[in-house]
């Protein structure tokens, strides 16, 4: 009789993704686009740029961007340690969608 290796049985039900809206500040610590590569590349997370209100001095950048991710709870404690290690303050909204009335 054959068992299955229970060490590589996938969960039944996969992590649960969610919809958030990041916004994270800038501190010059790192560039923008380095931190969007980071995200989408390393991390596999998608994301849509909602809003970026940033300054470039000398090669820094400086100001707010809001991003939409979909992301499960793995991967979002990824991008806050990610974020922490470049002392980048950010905040978390969690975004429910609204069903129209019929």
């Amino acid at each position: 009789m054959i068992y299955p290796n229970e060490k590589s049985v996938q969960p039944f039900f996969p992590n649960a993704e969610k919809d958030i809206i990041l916004e994270v500040h800038m501190n010059g610590k790192i560039r923008f686009d380095i931190l969007l590569n980071t995200i989408y590349s390393q991390f596999g997370i998608a994301y849509k740029i909602i809003n970026a209100d940033l300054e470039y001095i000398n090669g820094n950048n400086f100001g707010n961007i809001q991003l939409k991710l979909r992301v499960d709870e793995a991967s979002l404690e990824y991008l806050d340690n990610y974020l922490k290690k470049y002392k980048l303050v950010n905040s978390q909204i969690d975004v429910t969608k609204k069903k129209e009335a019929s």
